[in-house]
């Protein structure tokens, strides 16, 4: 059985908790609504001030869950920056593996949202922060040319930029990354003091993560000048690699096929999205196998064959690496 939380009905039926979403240092809550007591959980966001809020899904699932998430409102185009925390469990549906984040930037459409499964089996927490950008720029004064080159374009471009050329860096979330969140959820104190508290933290996040941003541009051996037409190059790359996941091309034929040499393809890759080119399609091969087996029930063989993997043995090994379970475990 599939449990279903959807947020625009939700807040249809609740418009007070609509009125709330909007308010300023006013928490609510979406709960997790389940008769047989089997499952629990909620959504939970808060505004600590104009242009700064935090979303935070945490759920403990016997049965999976599936999360229409959005406001319902009409749409509208807006750029937003965002860091998102997996603390607990994999989120297949960004290809975020637990214990990581992603830095994001870009435009998006402010209708229904997306729908995100979650397995059984294990908590699922998942913490996010959101920036509009004049909020994120005045935090950041003169230093945002210490970002990339990619990030800096979108979150000062006035006019919206299609959603693949959104910027998007995976990173791993170190133990201090953790403290501080812990630290947000276990905050002793009540009032103005917790908001005042929670935003220092948001700011130590924000800190550690722009850190790992910087030190990955640096280790590169000579960080690359990319300009719009080199990242729409990378991007298209990208979009090649998971439009052929049974048959990638080698990385000399992929970089032939968006336009550039291999190195600057290698580099500007990793620059951009925190990967080298292949390990993005590893990820993607493994995210896309674990949906096939929640979703459609099929065999651990045809899951691995319709990602591209000719041993099943070979697929169960990554899959358990990436996921810390056997695939068989899922389709059952």
């Amino acid at each position: 059985m599939t449990l279903l939380l959807s947020v625009p009905e939700f807040l249809n039926q609740h418009p007070e908790i609509a009125e709330r979403q909007q308010a300023l240092r006013l928490p609510w809550t979406l709960p997790l609504k389940d008769a047989s007591g089997k499952n629990q959980g909620y959504r939970q966001g808060i505004n600590l001030r104009p242009g700064l809020d935090i979303l935070i899904d945490d759920y403990t699932l016997q049965e999976e869950l599936r999360v229409e998430t959005g406001s319902g409102k009409n749409s509208h185009s807006f750029l937003q920056i965002e860091m998102s925390f997996m603390l607990s469990a994999d989120n297949c549906v960004e290809g975020v593996p637990a214990h990581h984040n992603f830095l994001d930037a870009g435009w998006y459409e402010n209708f229904a949202g997306g729908v995100f499964t979650w397995p059984p089996g294990e908590r699922i927490l998942k913490f996010d922060i959101h920036f509009e950008p004049a909020v994120f720029s005045a935090l950041l004064c003169d230093q945002l040319d210490a970002l990339p080159t990619a990030f800096t374009e979108i979150i000062q471009s006035s006019q919206p930029i299609r959603p693949e050329r959104c910027f998007w860096q995976l990173g791993m979330t170190t133990p201090a990354m953790h403290s501080a969140i812990y630290q947000m959820l276990h905050c002793p104190y009540q009032g103005a003091t917790r908001w005042i508290y929670w935003e220092s933290k948001v700011l130590e996040l924000l800190a550690l993560r722009l850190e790992e941003v910087k030190q990955l541009n640096s280790s590169t051996a000579a960080k690359l000048s990319l300009n719009s037409d080199d990242i729409d190059r990378i991007y298209y790359a990208r979009e090649i690699l998971h439009q052929r996941i049974t048959d990638p091309p080698s990385l000399m034929a992929l970089a032939r096929l968006v336009g550039l040499n291999d190195y600057k393809l290698k580099a500007g890759f990793k620059q951009i999205f925190g990967t080298t080119v292949f390990e993005n399609l590893r990820r993607h091969r493994l995210c896309q196998a674990r949906r096939l087996l929640q979703e459609k029930q099929i065999s651990v063989a045809a899951a691995a064959a319709a990602v591209g993997y000719t041993s099943k043995g070979h697929f169960a090994a990554a899959f358990r690496k990436q996921f810390g379970i056997n695939p068989s475990k899922i389709c059952r």
